[in-house]
């Protein structure tokens, strides 16, 4: 019953708006997102696209059949994806989506069959891929052409009326739900979702499917990604604007202009004469925690490119030589991160003063995010399996 009420509560919402200013709040814990996306090349203009702003979903059963009193409807769209919110887990599927233009609203028609390989499975409190459709648009015959241009001039001339919704006339061309495809939508929506519930479940997919951070971009009229800087043992982006580093055998090291800021990573191999492992590394880390009086002492996980790892950090006091210990005194915080690897292990390594080290953290974490581990490998253009067997058109 709680689940009927649920999307009986989601219909009444979204089918009354077609753009929602703001995404809801969640009715339960155990509810989460969906996103899709259905896409329209043009009929006259080929390379311009349209993208569905508002659409309906509904739920399967335990063998796959569709429950139509179990539809979900959506007006809220964010980076060209339809949103989908507040669901119990289960099994749903795109049954509709529609787009605006020239006053009125197109329905894209969604295939009927293979209603299994095109279903996303939501679990509770998660996000969700409902795939990509894509479909490639065409003209009318004359007649029906005219006739929907008297209804689009009519709804002009009296816009106080309900606006009409009219089929898009074209063929479905292919269905992607590839995990390449999931990344990009994701991606696209979480900044709209941003302080919700919604944003931490769109979030733990992306970690889920170890996406990378979408590349730093300069520029404001043309944005071009930050190049990537190779190295021997990792590739990196130079967001923080500090320069080429120093580089020494497996190990690079930066420092912030104008600042006592320092940067260090360094790659370790797995238990080399007169070093510990990784297991060693993360005990010592664990020690250093534990013995910073001023710091929590916890051991926390911070994500660099696509892989986490335990970090800590210390506080420290240095006295610089030439003066009476305690007469002068600079307060040092430390932030350490391992990462592990199949051959050893990296250690990335943020030290500051204490006052200038909450200035740099951000920067610092979102430096480790843009970060490519191991080293670079040849690309090669490969295409990407879209069409789905059942689903494509001629």
């Amino acid at each position: 019953m709680t689940r009927v009420v649920a999307l009986c509560v989601a219909a009444a919402l979204y089918s009354s708006c077609a753009g929602l200013s703001r995404p809801p709040q969640s009715t339960s814990l155990d509810h989460g997102v969906l996103i899709a996306r259905a896409s329209s090349k043009g009929a006259l203009i080929r390379f311009l696209r349209s993208e569905a702003d508002a659409g309906v979903i509904e739920a399967l059963d335990d063998r796959g059949q569709p429950m139509p009193e179990l539809k979900s409807y959506s007006g809220l769209a964010a980076g060209g994806y339809i949103v989908f919110f507040d669901l119990p887990a289960g099994r749903y599927v795109l049954k509709g989506a529609s787009f605006a233009a020239r006053g009125v609203r197109y329905r894209l028609l969604v295939p009927e069959g293979d209603l299994a390989k095109r279903a996303a499975v939501l679990r509770p409190a998660s996000a969700a891929y409902l795939g990509t459709y894509h479909y490639d648009s065409r003209w009318p015959d004359l007649e029906t052409a005219l006739k929907r241009c008297a209804r689009i001039v009519g709804h002009w001339l009296t816009p106080w009326t309900r606006r009409p919704v009219l089929p898009r006339d074209g063929d479905f061309r292919f269905f992607d739900s590839s995990p390449v495809s999931e990344i990009d939508g994701l991606h696209a929506v979480r900044g709209a979702l941003s302080g919700t519930s919604w944003r931490r479940a769109v979030d733990a997919r992306l970690r889920e499917l170890g996406a990378a951070e979408p590349a730093k971009t300069t520029g404001t009229l043309l944005p071009k990604p930050l190049p990537l800087h190779a190295e021997a043992m990792l590739s990196w982006r130079d967001t923080l604007e500090w320069g080429q580093p120093r580089r020494a055998a497996q190990g690079l090291a930066w420092r912030r202009p104008g600042g006592a800021a320092q940067i260090a990573v360094y790659y370790t191999t797995v238990a080399p004469s007169g070093l510990p492992g990784w297991e060693g590394a993360v005990a010592g880390l664990r020690r250093a925690a534990a013995a910073s009086v001023e710091d929590s002492g916890e051991v926390f996980e911070v994500r660099v490119a696509t892989r986490s790892g335990p970090s800590a950090r210390t506080t420290t006091y240095q006295y610089p030589e030439a003066t009476l210990v305690g007469s002068r005194t600079i307060v040092v915080q430390t932030e350490t991160t391992l990462i592990p690897d199949g051959s050893g292990f990296y250690t990335f390594r943020l030290r500051a003063p204490r006052e200038e080290f909450s200035e740099v953290l951000p920067a610092y974490r979102e430096f480790l995010l843009q970060i490519v581990l191991g080293p670079q490998k040849p690309t090669k253009e490969k295409e990407r399996e879209y069409l789905m067997p059942g689903l494509s058109t001629p």
